[in-house]
């Protein structure tokens, strides 16, 4: 009789899932629980209940939809499981059709304006006005081009149907792969690539992490001051065995602390003086987290606001190509 993978069941879930003993100490929590509370899951092992969960409730507000709680016992452990309340899913559905519909509007009129004037100006138009409307035109289609994209990748993520090839990939080369693509984009910003002495290969599937690396460097370049540098680092991790490091560093005004927490769901931008100038949907940090950690890995940023030295650092830390991560892996797709 085949054996049943109660964890893979609840890592699927649609809901928020906490187990804990009866001292009120938690043992396990799903993908769900830590994304909605923007925490590690690794780092809540041990932690009190009540440091996430109400005492004296069923349900409970975040990020500005209530949930409901409901509560099972088995002979081992409590499960605490959270989920939408029926009424705000209404809410949930209007909020992603207007962001939608105002990302689609925004880059559909600036092409139809354009066109429209080219069709009827165009014996009037000289040859710089008509390259410069072309290439508005088509920088506007890449926009919505890259926002179904992005579109489709999240309804992949939610419905759990992100199929992953892993490969043993030499981090290094996708890096320089992903920066050749990023910096004709930012002809004045620098990028760097540094790497550490035996790093290894990193176990991922090589398509999703060039997804993830154009997001990161696109950000950090898009975010970057003029004339500034983007750095990544690649190394060993120096708090996870078995881990590749790999950090991408930006020189532009940061990320307020009290944005920290946010800056992973999806359609958040922050609001400064740099974003103002930039164009974005706030969908790419969202896809990266969660295909980061897909693959078994962790996604982290440090920031600064203060000059000089303002900038932010996002780190990632993905599976080394080693022979126990090659042979769990090739355990859990059996």
């Amino acid at each position: 009789m085949e054996k049943v993978d109660y964890k893979k069941i609840l890592e699927n879930m649609p809901q928020a899932v906490l187990a804990v003993d009866y001292d009120n100490k938690i043992v396990y929590a799903n993908k769900y629980f830590c994304s909605l509370f923007n925490t590690n899951c690794d780092m809540l092992s041990g932690k009190n209940l009540f440091d996430f969960l109400p005492q004296n409730s069923n349900t409970m507000t975040i990020k500005e939809y209530t949930y409901q709680i409901t509560k099972t016992d088995d002979d081992f452990c409590s499960y605490y499981y959270l989920s939408v309340i029926d009424n705000q899913m209404e809410k949930i559905y209007s909020d992603f059709i207007s962001t939608v519909s105002h990302e689609l509007r925004t880059p559909l009129t600036s092409i139809r304006g354009f066109a429209d004037t080219m069709i009827a100006s165009y014996d009037k138009l000289d040859r710089n006005q008509i390259q410069k409307f072309l290439t508005i035109i088509k920088e506007q289609s890449n926009r919505l081009i890259k926002l179904v994209e992005n579109l489709l990748s999240i309804s992949k993520i939610q419905v759990q149907q992100t199929n992953l090839v892993y490969k043993s990939i030499n981090a290094k080369s996708q890096i320089e792969q992903s920066i050749d693509i990023i910096k004709n984009q930012y002809p004045n910003r620098k990028f760097e690539l540094k790497t550490s002495n035996n790093v290894p290969n990193i176990l991922v599937d090589e398509n999703k992490f060039q997804q993830i690396m154009i997001n990161l460097l696109d950000n950090a370049a898009k975010y970057s001051y003029e004339n500034g540098s983007v750095e990544v680092y690649i190394s060993n991790s120096p708090t996870e065995e078995n881990f590749v490091s790999i950090k991408v560093q930006d020189h532009g005004v940061g990320i307020e602390p009290e944005n920290l927490a946010c800056i992973f769901e999806k359609f958040k931008r922050i609001e400064n003086h740099l974003t103002r100038k930039t164009q974005g949907s706030g969908l790419g940090l969202y896809i990266v987290k969660n295909l980061i950690e897909k693959m078994g890995g962790h996604i982290c940023v440090e920031s600064s606001t203060v000059l000089p030295n303002s900038g932010s650092t996002f780190e990632v830390l993905l599976p080394a190509a080693s022979y126990t991560n090659q042979s769990i892996k090739a355990l859990e797709d059996k």
